[in-house]
């Protein structure tokens, strides 16, 4: 009985988002598909077809994106986004809404994991604004590793890779870097979900780029990674935030 209410909540929140015949065929098409199938999705708000690995992660992740709007910040919106930083964009779903809400900006989304990589190159491969980077978001530059690569995918951990040769070896970039290599001298809207390693950014110097944010979209995991909240508490008291919480994020925008 519970779950028959949580799937009325479902279809009345597709609806509301994507349109009654869009809603409604897609909640039958994911009620329908087999348990370790993959789910593949057409609207008008997306560019090519959507995917969805029914067995893994992507399924609620899809809901916080589209039904729960997880990430509608229009009401407190005072300016038109031309620069996304997505960290921790998973297989897309987070930038596939951020470009059907403000299809004039360029979107830089970053995800590690190999297998959510390929799903999200998959996602928004007719989209021209979007561009995806197999890495991982660190402080510094250095190699990474995936610490729990059996975890669901929207799960992962990074670390540092102690010894070269040891594992799957990844890239991590910085903030700062990627300003400077796609010419961003703002940012306009900043998503940081990377399961614990937003302590690394908050706790080593984030200003000269937290200082260029407008908007910052992150959730923090201080179960992962102890001391999170009070390093990022304690770098955005040095601005002036307007901060509300939206689902499992907080979302701050900086007051001019």
């Amino acid at each position: 009985m519970r779950q028959l209410g949580y799937n009325v909540i479902s279809l009345v929140q597709l609806i509301r988002y994507f349109g009654f015949n869009e809603g409604a065929y897609m909640f039958l098409k994911i009620i329908f598909c087999k348990k370790n199938g993959i789910i593949s999705l057409n609207s008008k708000k997306f560019k090519n077809q959507v995917q969805i690995r029914k067995s893994d992660s992507d399924l609620p992740i899809y809901y916080q994106i589209f039904a729960e709007l997880q990430y509608d910040i229009n009401y407190n919106l005072k300016f038109s986004p031309l620069n996304i930083i997505d960290c921790g964009a998973n297989v897309g779903y987070s930038c596939l809404y951020f470009a059907a809400n403000f299809p004039a900006a360029n979107i830089i989304a970053i995800e590690p994991q190999k297998d959510n990589f390929k799903q999200l190159e998959n996602n928004v491969k007719n989209y021209s604004n979007i561009k995806p980077i197999n890495a991982a978001i660190w402080d510094r530059n250095t190699s990474l590793t995936i610490k729990n690569e059996y975890e669901w995918s929207a799960s992962f951990e990074v670390k540092e890779q102690e010894e070269t040769g040891q594992g799957f070896s990844l890239r991590g970039v910085t903030i700062n870097e990627l300003m400077d290599k796609y010419n961003i001298p703002v940012i306009d809207i900043l998503k940081v979900d990377i399961e614990g390693a937003e302590y690394n950014l908050f706790a080593n110097d984030p200003h000269p780029w937290l200082s260029k944010t407008k908007c910052l979209i992150i959730e923090l995991h201080d179960l992962l990674s102890p001391g999170t909240s009070q390093v990022f508490f304690k770098e955005m008291a040095k601005y002036q935030w307007n901060t509300f919480i939206r689902g499992e994020n907080l979302v701050s925008f900086k007051v001019e």
